[in-house]
């Protein structure tokens, strides 16, 4: 049997596409002072409309998750030699991200429930040289993020949140991502929306913000004498500018995330609700006072009771 393909990318999303290519304004960065150092028109509103959404005060959209996470790193003073506490479960981005400022990453262990980092591993690994935490929410179930900004508050740290697979997941009603210092999201082609290729950075801290604007835009210096000092200290930027025709894109996705997310966890549920029939499987595991947006459904399977039921059947 072939299923038909999950698309939620149809006419409001090709609407919005052909008024940009109409206006002939694909990329409306540049490299002065002004609003256009953030970006076109489309590339503010998106932001602003995710700002909204979200209950963050500012966002800051990239081309990718992966350049976001360089991003939100390099706004917070990462330099070399400094080490950042991370999962070794988790994409590949989580950890070089941190190896592209000539930082270290440190591993910490993860929960069997969900697969997230363990807050009771990261204590023990911090030293003199821990600056960071990155906190990935995997598979679309939250981080115990608040725990964990526990031990970043008494050692000083910072937290950079990896939410690429959980946008819309909540803990303790409150959005997974607008928690620690930083949030960085998604919009890449197999995530619950995207633009094709994209990222979102979220923060409520106002020179975080200003850094990693900087940062997406080569890090030049369009910035005024007093804020100067702080803000190009150890500042390297990069090209990691989103397009109109992806932010025109984003607004449309973004407008569907709570129907996709709901979409998703009904039928999650169900295949929940009919694999704990049987004992060798242990479906996902939604922790108290958590949501799941099921990013993907992992399984832990009991291979002593399977070889029983193989045996059975």
């Amino acid at each position: 049997m072939k299923f038909k393909k999950f698309n939620f990318i149809n006419k409001e999303e090709i609407s919005s596409t052909v008024k940009v290519l109409k206006n002939g304004v694909l990329s409306d960065f540049i490299g002065a002072p002004g609003d256009k150092f953030n970006g076109g028109k489309k590339v503010r509103e998106f932001e602003n409309k995710w700002s909204n959404f979200f209950k963050n005060k500012y966002s800051i959209s990239v081309n990718s998750n992966t350049s976001g996470l360089m991003t939100a790193l390099g706004a917070i003073g990462l330099e070399p030699g400094d080490e950042v506490i991370t999962s070794p479960w988790s994409m590949v981005a989580s950890a070089t991200s941190i190896l592209i400022w000539n930082a270290i990453p440190v591993f910490a262990d993860i929960e069997l429930e969900t697969f997230n980092i363990d807050p009771k591993k990261i204590e023990n690994l911090i030293t003199k040289k821990t600056k960071a935490i990155v906190v990935t929410s995997i598979y679309g179930h939250p981080s115990d993020i608040f725990k964990i900004k526990k031990i970043a508050k008494k050692y000083n740290l910072k937290i950079i949140e990896d939410v690429a697979q959980a946008p819309g997941a909540k803990i303790n009603n409150r959005y997974i991502g607008t928690i620690g210092d930083i949030g960085v999201f998604s919009l890449n082609f197999n995530k619950h929306i995207h633009t094709g290729e994209g990222g979102v950075c979220v923060t409520n801290s106002k020179f975080f913000a200003k850094k990693m604007q900087l940062i997406r835009n080569h890090g030049e210096a369009c910035v005024s004498l007093k804020d100067s000092k702080n803000l190009l200290s150890n500042n390297i930027g990069f090209n990691f500018r989103l397009t109109e025709i992806q932010a025109a894109i984003g607004i449309e996705q973004l407008k569907k995330l709570k129907r996709i997310n709901k979409h998703q966890i009904k039928i999650s549920k169900k295949l929940i609700f009919e694999l704990n029939k049987f004992k060798f499987i242990r479906p996902p595991v939604i922790k108290k006072n958590c949501s799941h947006v099921f990013y993907s459904f992992p399984i832990l399977i009991n291979n002593d009771l399977s070889k029983d039921f193989r045996n059975k059947v």
